[in-house]
């Protein structure tokens, strides 16, 4: 058999290869962004800030968080952790503006007028509330110190 007619039979193999792998590429990074999408807590989540809890983490972190309807107000985790308190997220938002509603429930969430108060609804983005989870419970905690997902 000539040289030329095994290449012309190797051709539509090797597009058919091409074409097979692609989709499954495809199909992968799309099940990858599905995962991404969904990462962050859930609705009944909590985030419990304990003053007597050993602290495994000092974070300086300084968030500020949106209330329906009022004046945004800052949650100071230093001021959160000494004084005590939990966040529950009560919403969470679409996939494509991944912000939470979340209740505040707690003595102070700072020390100056931008105090969120003792109860506050807040709208929270995705980072902040990984931020505000991680900050509670501190590296290489379990989620009994501090975060409670369900």
């Amino acid at each position: 058999m000539p040289a030329g007619d095994r290449e012309r039979r190797q051709t539509p193999q090797i597009l058919l290869l091409a074409i097979v792998t692609l989709l499954a590429v495809v199909s992968g990074v799309a099940s990858l962004a599905r995962q991404v999408a969904q990462l962050g807590p859930d609705v009944g989540d909590i985030v419990t800030f304990k003053p007597d809890q050993i602290s495994r983490s000092d974070s300086n972190a300084r968030l500020t968080a949106d209330r329906p309807l009022q004046t945004s107000c800052v949650l100071d985790v230093s001021v959160m952790k000494r004084s005590g308190g939990s966040l529950v997220v009560e919403q969470r938002g679409a996939v494509t503006d991944q912000f939470y509603h979340a209740h505040w429930a707690g003595p102070r969430t700072t020390e100056d007028a931008t105090n969120c108060g003792s109860e506050a609804d807040l709208v929270l983005s995705r980072a902040d509330m990984t931020a505000l989870a991680l900050a509670a419970v501190g590296p290489g905690a379990d989620q009994t110190d501090g975060l409670r997902l369900r």
